[in-house]
Order: structure tokens, then C-alpha cells, then sequence
């Protein structure tokens, strides 16, 4: 059996809807195919959405979106096995709608309705085999027995990218690109959320966490504040695990009875466990995202971003769903196919703020890969504070306690080059 539609687009997360959405609109027949069962079934996402590309497509999601809390507090730990020293920011009003925290598969389902009714078909439950090639020219996909054809195809596949890689469209994906994340979600009633964390019933937290969550493997952890639960989480580089002879779940586990998470969690119960792979290699190049009838959006284009301090991904994925509507919008009017008239989408994303910040932070992957970051560091900030406030006679000048907390670990050559690494990039 085979159909035909102006587009379709494999995967329904945050771009492909976003995609579908703004093309329904201009009147193009459009099918998202989505392998879960239903809508967000296969989304895990930390808990967290920047609300600026919102606030230019979709400004009517602060009455419809699932919001759950908007971020407050930004937090960042640094931590061993026994202790953790806390940095917190904490903002006024006007700081308060920048983010939120959400679930992604109910914000994806919102997203969803949307796009059903500017006319989008979304059929779930389907797995894409691969895609429809003739002259060199993507025409659209294959689902089990099925040919479904399309003028434009638009692959919004996820980290996972088996449809790109088993046609050599894009170089393979090595395991040191990749990081595994594991969330656990735990379920505590607003009262006590909001009495732990020191916010109210509309303010939520978003947190880091450096060094013991990982085990001082190259990764961290992330803690959310939802309205009745707290999302808590652990990502890893993918090598990192046979190269240090860990277990995930052992990290995961360990990380949770930590002396300041078990705090937090008390009179908590686990109601969800996830996992998810996270590229952090940085976007494909250029010459990989657009082709012969084809577009890559999202977290397939590797349009994810982690400063250290920062970790984004749903508003890369809005703001290159958009753009690669406007693309194929233009090429349908013109009625070409082509990879000529497609590299418009490049130009496009070039003007937009995902070439901006991902150019800005590009060496960010590289400086966090340096293994001190998350095992020498962390304990060095935490024996300093120790050291510091002990008050029993004995005199603690700051730079002589800093020497001697850095000692055997962190070379004074290896704080200024990695304190110019940070400089350069982040």
C-alpha cells in the first residue's frame, strides 16, 4: 500500500511538530509518523524549557502549555561522597518566565493537539524502516510493508539516528558523542516541595550537580522541581562506564542515598524510571543537515547544547522545526525538490540564534571532556569550605588552605590552563 503527501516527517517530538505545525498552517498535506505508542511515550527529557522561542510562535502557551513550575532558583553543586557545597542564584519577578519545568511527554502531547488541528494526520505506533531513495532523491518512507510518499521528508528522528546512519547520510555516531541519561521521578506533595526548596507553589528549582553523581566520570546530575514530584538524574558520557568499570544503575543508585538527596527526597516514592541517549558532539556539519528532498531537525542535527552550566535542547528543536517549515514552504511554492533549493534552510538557520549560541559555545564539548571537572574539582571546592569553616584554634588563611586543599590533585599549571579553557570556551 502507498500514499502521498506534500510532507512527512519521522518523529514527533518538539521540531517535528513544530515542523508540521507551521506547514499545516499554510495549507501542505502533512504526516508525522511517530514509533511510540502514543503521543510522548518515548520522550524523556530532565524537566526543563526555555520560554523565549514560545514567546515568538506560540505565545498562547502560558494559558495552555503543561507548565509545571517556573524556574525560581538555578542551582549548581559540586560534590563528593560526604558533602556538597551549593551555589545558588536565585532572581526577581522578571527572571521568573524565562523557563519552566514540564514534562515532555505532556508538552508534546499540547504540542500535538496543536498541530492536529491545523490539520496535521499523526500517526503513532509506527516504526520508519527507511527511507525512499530513487535518483539519489529521498521521496519519502518505508514502514514495514508500507511506501508512504512524500515531496518533502523531514527527519526528526532524536539522538537515535538509525534512518541517517543506514543510509550513510551522515558520518556514524562514536561513543564518545553520546551520553546515557537516566531519570528517576519521585513523587512528595506540593507542601513539603515547596517547604524544602524554599519556593511556592508556582516557583519551581533547576539544578547541576558536579562529581559524585557521576562518580567523577565525565557526565553529572540534574534535579527538577515539578508541582507533586522531583525529577532527579544522572547523565554519562557513553565510554565512560567500561572505562571506569561502573554500572549505571549503580551510579543512579548511589547517587540517590547521597546524605543531601536522601534529605531531599524523604517521604518520597519512586513512580518513574527512564532512560534516554543525549548527543553532546555538537550539530552535524552542514552538508549533512539538507539533501535531495530531505531536511534534518533537532536532536538528529545534534541541536542540543551543554555549557556546564546550561543544558538546552527543546528550544534548538522548536526554532529548527520552524525554520525547516519555512524552508520547505518556499520550495513547495516553487515547486522544487531539490538540494539547491533546500540549502536555503542552512542560510536560515544561519540568521537564527541556534548558529549563534551553538558557534559561540562550539569548543564547550571539547573543554568538558577534561576529566578534572568532575572528580579533582569538586572535591577540592569541598575540602577548601571544609578546611575553611573549621574554627578550632588553628589559623586558615585562604590562599595557604586553597594550596594545601588542591595539593596531590590539581596542579597550580592545571588551574590556569584549565581556567583559561573555561575562558575560551564557555
Amino acid at each position: 500500500m502507498s500514499e502521498k503527501f506534500d510532507v512527512a516527517i519521522v518523529g514527533a517530538g518538539p521540531s517535528g511538530l513544530t515542523a508540521a505545525y507551521f506547514l499545516a498552517k499554510k495549507g501542505l498535506e502533512v504526516v508525522v509518523l511517530e514509533k511510540g505508542g502514543e503521543l510522548g511515550s518515548k520522550n524523556m527529557y530532565g524537566g526543563r524549557i526555555y520560554t523565549h522561542v514560545l514567546n515568538r510562535y506560540f505565545p498562547e502557551y502560558t494559558r495552555e502549555a503543561p507548565v509545571e513550575r517556573w524556574v525560581r532558583k538555578e542551582q549548581l553543586y559540586f560534590m563528593t561522597k560526604n558533602s556538597a557545597v551549593k551555589l545558588e542564584f536565585f532572581a526577581d519577578d522578571a527572571f521568573l518566565k524565562e523557563s519552566f519545568t514540564a514534562y515532555l511527554t505532556k508538552f508534546v502531547q499540547w504540542l500535538g493537539k496543536k498541530a492536529e488541528e491545523a490539520g496535521v494526520l499523526i500517526a503513532t505506533g509506527v516504526r520508519v524502516d527507511s527511507l525512499i531513495l530513487e535518483d539519489n532523491t529521498v521521496k519519502g518512507v518505508i514502514a514495514g510493508d508500507d511506501k508512504l510518499y512524500a515531496d518533502y521528508t523531514i527527519i526528526a528522528e532524536g539522538a537515535n539516528t538509525l534512518l541517517l546512519d543506514n543510509l550513510n547520510l551522515k558520518p556514524m555516531t562514536k561513543p564518545e558523542e553520546v551520553a546515557l541519561g537516566v531519570k528517576e521521578v519521585f513523587r512528595l506533595d506540593e507542601e513539603r516541595i515547596n517547604e524544602r526548596f524554599g519556593v511556592n507553589s508556582e516557583e519551581g528549582v533547576a539544578g547541576l550537580l558536579v562529581g559524585f553523581p557521576s562518580l567523577g566520570s565525565i557526565g553529572g546530575g540534574f534535579l527538577y522541581t515539578m508541582k507533586n514530584e522531583i525529577t532527579l538524574g544522572v547523565v554519562i558520557r557513553l565510554d565512560e562506564p567500561v572505562k571506569k568499570k561502573i554500572k549505571m544503575y549503580e551510579v543512579v543508585e548511589d547517587f540517590r542515598m547521597h546524605p543531601l538527596i536522601k534529605k531531599l527526597l524523604r517521604d518520597s516514592y519512586m513512580i518513574e524510571y527512564s532512560a534516554h541517549f543525549v548527543l553532546e558532539r555538537g550539530k552535524l556539519p552542514d552538508k549533512y543537515l539538507y539533501g535531495d528532498g530531505y531536511l534534518v531537525v533537532g536532536a538528529a542535527a545534534g541541536f542540543e547544547l551543554n555549557t556546564g552550566l546550561v543544558v538546552r535542547g527543546v528550544d534548538l528543536a522548536i526554532e529548527s522545526g520552524k525554520q525547516a517549515a519555512d524552508t520547505i514552504i518556499e520550495a513547495h511554492e516553487k515547486g522544487k525538490q531539490d538540494k539547491q533549493t533546500l540549502a536555503s534552510y542552512i542560510s536560515r538557520l544561519k540568521n537564527s540564534f541556534i548558529y549563534r549560541e551553538l558557534e559561540a559555545f562550539k569548543k564547550a564539548p571539547r573543554f568538558l571532556s577534561n576529566e578534572r571537572l568532575y572528580n579533582q574539582y569538586p572535591e577540592v571546592v569541598n575540602e577548601f569550605l571544609k578546611e575553611i569553616l573549621t574554627v578550632n584554634g588553628t589559623p586558615r588563611r585562604l590562599y595557604s588552605t586553597f594550596r594545601k586543599a588542591m595539593r596531590n590533585k590539581v596542579s597550580l599549571l592545571d588551574l590556569i590552563r584549565d581556567g583559561l579553557g573555561a575562558v575560551r570556551s564557555l
